[in-house]
């Protein structure tokens, strides 16, 4: 059936949908939660140390849930399971407001990183693989957009909300958005794939000759392991893992650090959130025309004029250009590994491999924050850090862009043989 002949392709209100599931439930969790920091640390007498770490165990939740979770959303029922993780995930935040010690923070950050899993960057990376083969870049630069927008958006909210009736209500009031807000968006919205609608995905009609001639329509998780791009490919995801972990998460310290006043630090990581949000749609634009090879060297780029420009931050207009440049890179972080993943491996067994990519990725970014740490607290200075990670994403970009190469070389053998089968057939 024709994609879009009764008006607009659904596949968009499938971004639509991922934009506000994001923008709501996953920055509520993911990036807000930091806003809670000083008042239940004051409260309860809880270092500040110790609240990250039990922050950290959610990251824990949701590495060890992605490749089960890869595998069950892809044959099992979306729907449902991603109904089910928003639901368990908007208690585990009412949850919170009964908390008295790290452990039990810890307990309920499991169990929400496993939901994450469930109800984010999988399921909306497999359903945009599925609706799109043509703009998919696009449309997961605008899915994936929703978790900035979200922060800027919602953080003046949470935050008087925590100033006007304290932390307990907050993560009541929170809880409460994430399901009021997300549940709805899933049941009526979320299919995982064209044949629900009765329709196929977008460009589609454009492939079908191209996979007519040859067999090769993707590897599974078993195929992919025993092929050395995968395992480069993985490297180079830990690799650039390591550096969106250890960078972000120190800039306003490191700032500060280095004589600019905390105003100007959060000035700067301000413009930084908004060039990351400019940056997806950028980025997901030089995927669809150029595919992998054209998007991680785009972020090469940026990412080496961002390190260099924050070693030379003392100056003012460094840090600016930092901020524009490392929002234009570290975007690799949240369109990378679902758009690379299935350009590299195919859409054959997309949430199994994807599932298994997040593995590494989740954990080795929870990682690059300790990592910055050791390094600062070895050295009292960042700057070895932010060189160390340059070298770290210099030599992701490498790996990737061999594995791209593998890949393209495989996919032409395999057309040659089957061209060559065809022949002999006839």
């Amino acid at each position: 059936m024709p994609q879009a002949k009764n008006g607009l392709f659904y596949g968009w209100y499938i971004v639509l949908t991922s934009f506000l599931i994001m923008f709501s439930a996953f920055s509520i969790v993911n990036s807000l939660h930091s806003l809670f920091l000083v008042p239940v640390t004051s409260e309860l007498g809880m270092t500040r140390t110790t609240f990250s770490i039990v922050l950290s165990v959610g990251g824990l939740g949701v590495a060890i849930a992605s490749p089960f979770m890869g595998k069950l959303l892809t044959k099992g029922n979306m729907k449902l399971i991603m109904s089910v993780c928003v639901i368990f995930a908007g208690c585990g935040f009412m949850l919170y407001s009964f908390a008295q010690s790290a452990i039990y923070f810890a307990i309920i950050a499991f169990i929400i990183g496993v939901c994450v899993a469930g109800f984010s960057n999988i399921p909306i990376s497999i359903m945009l693989t599925n609706w799109f083969y043509e703009k998919k870049g696009l449309a997961m630069g605008l899915a994936f957009a929703g978790s900035g927008v979200g922060t800027a958006a919602l953080s003046p909210i949470l935050t008087m909300l925590i100033s006007n009736y304290g932390w307990r209500t907050t993560y009541v009031i929170a809880g409460v958005l994430i399901i009021v807000i997300s549940l709805p968006l899933i049941l009526f919205f979320t299919k995982k794939n064209p044949a629900e609608k009765g329709t196929t995905a977008l460009g589609a009609d454009h492939i079908e000759e191209e996979q007519a001639n040859t067999t090769q329509s993707g590897l599974t998780l078993a195929e992919a392991k025993k092929s050395g791009m995968f395992w480069l490919f993985i490297f180079g995801v830990v690799c650039f893992a390591l550096v969106a972990g250890g960078v972000q998460m120190h800039i306003p310290a490191y700032l500060i650090d280095i004589g600019h006043p905390a105003l100007f630090a959060g000035t700067i990581f301000g413009l930084l959130s908004l060039s990351n949000t400019v940056g997806k749609l950028i980025l997901g634009a030089i995927f669809d025309k150029f595919r992998t090879t054209g998007g991680i060297l785009f972020v090469g780029v940026c990412m080496t004029i961002a390190m260099v420009s924050l070693l030379l931050s003392g100056a003012k207009s460094f840090a600016f250009v930092f901020a524009i440049a490392y929002g234009f890179s570290i975007v690799i972080a949240s369109i990378g590994p679902p758009f690379m993943t299935d350009d590299l491996f195919g859409k054959k067994d997309f949430g199994a491999i994807f599932g298994f990519v997040q593995i590494f990725f989740v954990a080795t970014s929870s990682l690059g924050v300790i990592v910055s740490g050791l390094i600062y607290d070895l050295t009292q200075s960042y700057k070895v850090a932010w060189i160390i990670f340059l070298g770290l994403f210099i030599l992701s970009v490498l790996c990737i862009l061999l594995a791209t190469s593998m890949t393209k070389k495989k996919r032409l053998n395999v057309e040659a043989i089957v061209m060559e089968e065809s022949v002999e057939g006839i």
